[in-house]
């Protein structure tokens, strides 16, 4: 299958990308969005890839394909990449085209092609990392001492050394959330959530005064509460401000302040979350699995939650 062409009207980190351009070049396609955790862990090892083959006939493009609206805002695009040290070119794909002339269905997936623009190899998801920097090597033409001295240092899976079963992706938006609130989401209205009792396991519930969107639940006062149960070695939460104000949420474990040492990278001292900008926010990181109820109640402003994600692994 060849390559089909990669279009877009606004580019990052580059000037627009033709066919002409990609002609005779190894060109690695990247679909990812910049709040998926699945496509954050790869970032490492595509600034690897980057740095060792770009000046050896490899282009790197990243495809953004938006999950959320907010992804959907440039501004919102360039702060992540920056951020992130993403330094090949990026295609915004709000409207999904490319995503569709792939008849791409992952995030993160990536596409191979040859010197004449044929799909040689492919790979959704995290990991094989040694396979597809081979797949680029060949590709490229790299044989001998020169491929193995490139090829080093790029680890199989960096993610995790043994993994156990975690909690499922949880959406907080009607559209595709579930909550264990008696009346369900009042959708696309405000509402005052009342919750008691034991949270079943992989599953959350509301309390206090929330507007729920068919993306996210937006908090509406200083008691707003979101209840997880979860198990599993790490949650993040997918969090937006939704105005200028200071915007901040307090998270505990088990009714209890988190402790120090299970406290995500994106938790202060104090055991609060400050959210500046639209991302991913790392909230609980163990070295052992957990089974567990999370509690992320609103100490300021009115943030918007998108999504949890999970990891079962340890490092």
């Amino acid at each position: 299958m060849n390559r089909p062409s990669i279009t877009g009207d606004a580019w990052l980190n580059s000037p627009e990308i033709t066919e002409e351009t990609l002609s005779g070049k190894v060109v690695l396609v990247d679909f990812w969005t910049y709040s998926c955790v699945n496509c954050l862990r790869t970032i490492p090892h595509l600034q690897k890839l980057w740095e060792r083959y770009k000046d050896k006939g490899l282009i790197i493009i990243g495809v953004h394909t938006p999950e959320f609206a907010f992804e959907k805002d440039p501004d919102n695009v360039a702060l992540a990449i920056e951020r992130l040290g993403v330094a090949w070119p990026v295609v915004l794909d709000n409207d999904r085209t490319n995503w569709e002339a792939f008849a791409n269905r992952y995030w993160p997936a990536k596409y191979l092609t040859d010197t004449k623009g044929n799909i040689i190899y492919t790979h959704f998801g995290e990991g094989a990392y040694e396979e597809t920097e081979a797949a680029i090597v060949a590709a490229l033409g790299i044989a001998g001492k020169e491929g193995a001295d490139t090829q080093e240092e790029i680890a199989p899976h960096e993610h995790g050394a043994v993994c156990f079963p975690a909690t499922p992706e949880l959406y907080c938006g009607y559209y595709r959330g579930d909550i264990v609130n008696e009346l369900h989401y009042a959708e696309d209205q405000e509402d005052d959530y009342a919750f008691e009792g034991e949270l079943p396991e992989d599953r959350m519930a509301l309390r206090g005064k929330f507007f729920a969107a068919a993306e996210y639940v937006e908090a509406r006062g200083d008691d707003a509460e979101i209840l997880l149960r979860f198990k599993g070695t790490e949650v993040n939460l997918v969090l937006c401000p939704s105005s200028d104000e200071e915007t901040s949420v307090y998270v505990t474990l088990d009714g209890d302040e988190l402790p120090r040492d299970t406290r995500g990278a994106d938790v202060d001292e104090d055991g609060l979350v400050q959210i500046r900008e639209c991302k991913m926010y790392r909230l609980f990181k163990s070295d052992i699995q957990h089974d567990a109820l999370l509690s992320v109640k609103v100490m300021n402003g009115a943030p918007r939650a998108y999504a949890f994600t999970f990891s079962g692994c340890t490092e």
